[in-house]
């Protein structure tokens, strides 16, 4: 197995090759796909002639989904040229490599979380724009969430679009009856019957997304619930009806950079993959999305991957939420612990926290008390990274070369990631020899399994 960490700014995005499987998990946003994800996809899909199996989005917050609406975009400006070549009409090629086919997605989509019956587009697009600016943090960041909601749900709903039979008829969740994708028996998922890629949902579970479903509709209610959603019912009505449509309406999509919404979060589609090791045993790996450790903990155990309190080793751990510190603690990394964790996440908002990466390095170099009870846990281990300051720093020569001055968020990136840089290298100049680190420097970065 081999799993690539592409750029994805503060969200995620990670190629997982299995044989003659591949997975898509989740887009990162909408620049740095735009700017690296696109040209890599691109790129690999010319030279392997591989097809994405799967398109996997962990949740609908902008940091996940975003690059995978662009990639659905691009897969229609290469349907459109196609079409036109194929019918003589004039055609421009797209200035981009012809992205990678798509088999099917999954993905819990807003409007799934509603009832058909409900007008969602209308809704939203009466919604108007009246999150008001405070001096106080806190309401300040719950403007922001709200915002990066309505944010959000358009682009979700984009992707329901887009992904229709009479658009580019992308599979939607075909393995759960086309239903909401969420833990039910124990049932293993296998994408292709020459594969021996074994894939089990450990999350969300069914009392998440009624949860979910309720904060939606609450949501709908809530005039105070604003944000940049009044062109969504105008580029629903623009993007009706199958493709081609006459080429008459535009395809770009005039999605701006929104920034993400984390109510979702508990109700994130998780992961557990496994696949048999040449040698024996079985390669494992765990991915969280923005879930919570409790519910990573509850699905392990639901699929008897946990027993009686006993811990885990996996090949592959992706740290929940970006290494948020509200969505992992100490008992969470000693009871799980890994050979190699993956920590997508730029800066942006302190992730990976501090406090994380504290705990995170202790249950595996601290002190009696505080190491993991696996007998694993002496074990050398690595700490993946898809962003480096070495990275933030050409972004921020780029930015000061077009706008002749430097980003502020850019700058708080890049400080606080060489907090995280600092203390890694320390703990590693400690770790005799046991923790090795990996950087996304300049192009993306890869481990093999």
């Amino acid at each position: 197995m081999k799993i690539t960490l592409l750029p994805s700014e503060k969200g995620d995005c990670l190629l997982i090759e299995s044989g003659a499987i591949s997975i898509l998990a989740d887009g990162g946003m909408p620049g740095s796909y735009t700017s690296a994800v696109r040209g890599f996809l691109g790129k690999w899909a010319e030279e392997t002639g591989k097809d994405l199996d799967l398109v996997y989005v962990s949740h609908v917050d902008q940091d996940h989904i975003a690059g995978v609406l662009q990639l659905l975009e691009d897969t229609v400006q290469w349907r459109v040229f196609d079409h036109k070549q194929t019918n003589g009409q004039p055609a421009t090629k797209p200035p981009f490599k012809r992205p990678p086919k798509i088999k099917r997605i999954w993905h819990n989509a807003f409007k799934a979380m509603v009832d058909e019956s409900e007008a969602i587009g209308s809704v939203l697009a009466a919604r108007a724009n009246t999150l008001s600016s405070s001096i106080n943090p806190s309401l300040l960041r719950l403007a922001d969430a709200f915002r990066s909601v309505a944010n959000s749900i358009p682009e979700a709903i984009k992707v329901s679009r887009r992904i229709a039979a009479d658009q580019l008829n992308i599979p939607l969740n075909g393995e759960f009856g086309n239903l909401l994708a969420m833990v039910r028996g124990q049932e293993v998922i296998s994408l292709n019957p020459a594969s021996d890629l074994a894939i089990r949902v450990i999350g969300p579970s069914k009392k998440d997304l009624e949860i979910l479903r309720k904060y939606w509709k609450n949501w709908l209610a809530n005039s105070e619930n604003a944000g940049s959603v009044d062109k969504l019912e105008a580029w629903l009505e623009d993007n009706e009806g199958p493709l081609p449509p006459g080429f008459g309406v535009s395809i770009d999509d005039e999605l701006g950079k929104r920034k993400s919404v984390t109510e979702p979060n508990l109700a994130s589609l998780m992961l557990l993959l496994e696949e048999p090791k040449a040698g024996g045993g079985v390669t494992r790996v765990v991915l969280t999305g923005d879930g919570h450790s409790d519910d990573v903990l509850a699905g392990l155990t639901h699929h008897g991957r946990l027993v009686d309190g006993s811990g885990l080793h996996v090949d592959v751990l992706k740290l929940q939420h970006h290494g948020s510190e509200h969505n992992l603690d100490r008992s969470f990394v000693k009871r799980i612990t890994a050979d190699n964790y993956l920590i997508c996440a730029n800066g942006e908002h302190e992730n990976p926290d501090l406090r994380v990466l504290e705990v995170l390095l202790d249950s595996r170099l601290g002190a009696a008390e505080q190491l993991s009870p696996n007998p694993q846990a002496g074990h050398p281990f690595t700490i993946w990274l898809n962003c480096s300051t070495d990275y933030l720093e050409k972004q921020q020569a780029a930015h000061i070369a077009k706008k002749g001055a430097p980003s502020d968020k850019l700058a708080k990136c890049i400080a606080h990631f060489t907090v995280v840089e600092q203390k890694l290298a320390k703990a590693k100049q400690a770790s005799n020899g046991r923790l090795k680190l990996k950087y996304l420097r300049a192009s993306p970065v890869g481990l093999e399994v």
